[in-house]
């Protein structure tokens, strides 16, 4: 027999059980979220280290590539096509089947056959367009491959306008957000090919360092503004390279040459004007007999015999583009 007592108490029992359950479900979603958020702080972190580690590679690691010229020879040696003449096969396929069509009687007896014959006309036209089609698919394919041969041609012959053409199809310089602002190129009379490069500024670098800890936490730390300007350094020397490079690897020249420009304060007026920092002539030879992949940006500029003022303290200084027989007031092709 349960008393009324004793229902009472066995409900509040069970209602402070309840309770119990309640509070321990809230403490594990609470320790749930902080495990959580501990774990996104701990992957958040790493890709913010991941990240920097990224972006420094690209600022100073852009000369890091195989070196790889292109082989326009074989290109350049096949014969140009001539356009083919328009052909009328299905056109006449298409008459073909109307002036062979035979109705049986019992196509004339419930009216096919007319039907039949204007279906069969209509399909001349459509014979006429499919044979334009197919005339002007093999046009363009002949049109294509000549442009190829051309281009090739061209490129051997280092005319200026197949050159900017192929450096625009075949090269990597587009994809370089990280090293270089803008690339103009001077052809000389006398053969030299010279890139006029707008690298990127001091202002440009980062100027804090991000880096993983044991503990999974991120430490970020302000650099010095003398690794600020190493990085400036090493990023100027890392695009020059770079740009060579990929000039090289499509232009069947012996050297270019690159001068990198950024912007320098000018202490006699107190402004800032874009200054050339360095001039460098590389050649497909030199690079052959480097290791990029393992080489220090700057120990590649020196071992080029590149020329560029450079302090720890005063970071870069403009360089006499006179002195180093550089044109400056030629007027400039865009590539």
């Amino acid at each position: 027999m349960v008393t009324s007592r004793q229902f009472v108490r066995g409900l509040g029992r069970t209602m402070r059980a309840i309770d119990r359950e309640a509070k321990r479900s809230e403490q594990r979603r609470i320790a749930y979220e902080k495990a959580a958020q501990k774990l996104s702080l701990l992957e958040a972190a790493a890709d913010a280290a991941a990240e920097y580690d990224a972006m420094i590679a690209q600022l100073v690691g852009a000369h890091r590539v195989d070196f790889q010229p292109r082989d326009w020879s074989q290109e350049a040696a096949e014969d140009l096509q001539d356009l083919p003449l328009k052909s009328a096969f299905h056109e006449e396929q298409a008459r073909l089947a109307l002036s062979s069509y035979r109705p049986g009687w019992l196509a004339k007896m419930i009216g096919f056959a007319k039907a039949e014959r204007r279906r069969l006309t209509r399909n001349i036209a459509t014979g006429v367009q499919a044979d334009a089609d197919a005339h002007l698919e093999v046009c363009s394919c002949v049109e294509k491959a000549n442009a190829r041969i051309e281009l090739a041609r061209g490129v051997i012959s280092l005319s200026r306008e197949a050159i900017v053409q192929a450096i625009t199809n075949f090269s990597q310089l587009g994809g370089l957000p990280f090293s270089v602002e803008g690339i103009d190129l001077l052809f000389l009379d006398d053969g030299r090919i010279i890139a006029m490069v707008d690298g990127l500024d001091l202002d440009d670098m980062p100027t804090q360092t991000v880096t993983l800890l044991q503990s999974g936490k991120a430490s970020v730390k302000a650099l010095s503004p003398a690794r600020v300007g190493e990085l400036h350094r090493d990023n100027i020397c890392s695009s020059a390279i770079r740009v060579a490079v990929e000039l090289l690897q499509v232009i069947p020249a012996k050297a270019v040459e690159v001068v990198m420009k950024a912007d320098l304060l000018d202490p006699a007026t107190g402004h800032i004007h874009e200054q050339p920092v360095l001039h460098v002539l590389v050649s497909a030879q030199a690079i052959q007999g480097l290791n990029l992949e393992r080489a220090e940006p700057a120990a590649v500029v020196g071992r080029l015999g590149g020329t560029m003022r450079w302090s720890k303290r005063d970071a870069f200084s403009s360089i006499d583009l006179d002195a180093l027989d550089v044109p400056t007031d030629i007027e400039i092709e865009g590539a």
